[in-house]
């Protein structure tokens, strides 16, 4: 799997749990990428305008594999890129043709013909998406990828809970500029259950210990 940063990567973290290698209960790999595209609207507000140039932050690296790799890392996977949401499409758009692009530089290095041609049938891409906005698309996603979304939405901006310091179930400042909020309610209460398991377990050892004297 390939997670789009940084939206892409709880969705991608929540899919490893459901995804394994073949028959065996070995996790799929997670491989990050870096692509920027929105820009923040000014004042108050977690709303983003999008822009004109997808910018690149951040791009694989399987050298820190070594010897486990072999072909350049993409070569006879399959392969599915995940994000949290489909709205003008130039992202994923350049995400695929880049990562195409990749795979044939790593083809060209592969001297055999039988074996490059055998890696070009098996190589396979996909994408999958929390959202997809049904909107006109400015960019295409290239021929043969296969395509999943988990829903289709209306053209409007998107909250995602792991956006703790935006969302309304997450983090708010009080006037004093103290961290409130369901979110700190649960640490909290998290803290306090834990303080209480461990004066329990030091009480029960301590009476333990003065009934065997």
């Amino acid at each position: 799997m390939i997670a789009i940063g940084g939206g892409g990567f709880i969705p991608a973290r929540i899919i490893r749990s459901f995804l394994k290698v073949g028959d065996t209960k070995r996790n799929i790999p997670i491989q990050a990428i870096g692509l920027s595209l929105y820009e923040a609207l000014p004042g108050q507000t977690t709303e983003e305008v999008i822009g004109e140039k997808v910018i690149r932050t951040q791009w694989l690296d399987f050298s820190t594999l070594g010897s486990k790799i072999s072909h350049g890392g993409l070569l006879g996977r399959r392969i599915l890129v995940v994000d949290e949401i489909d709205d003008s499409r130039k992202t994923l758009s350049y995400a695929l043709k880049e990562l195409i692009q990749d795979v044939n530089q790593q083809l060209e290095l592969v001297q055999d013909k039988t074996e490059r041609a055998r890696l070009a049938e098996t190589t396979k891409f996909g994408i999958f998406v929390v959202h997809n906005k049904l909107k006109e698309k400015a960019a295409e996603i290239p021929e043969g990828v296969a395509y999943f979304s988990g829903m289709d939405i209306d053209d409007v901006w998107v909250d995602y809970p792991w956006y703790v310091f935006s969302h309304p179930v997450g983090l708010r400042k009080t006037r004093r500029g103290e961290l409130t909020g369901p979110v700190v309610a649960f640490g909290r209460e998290m803290v306090d259950i834990l303080q209480h398991d461990e004066l329990k377990r030091q009480d029960d050892a301590e009476k333990a210990a003065a009934g065997k004297q």
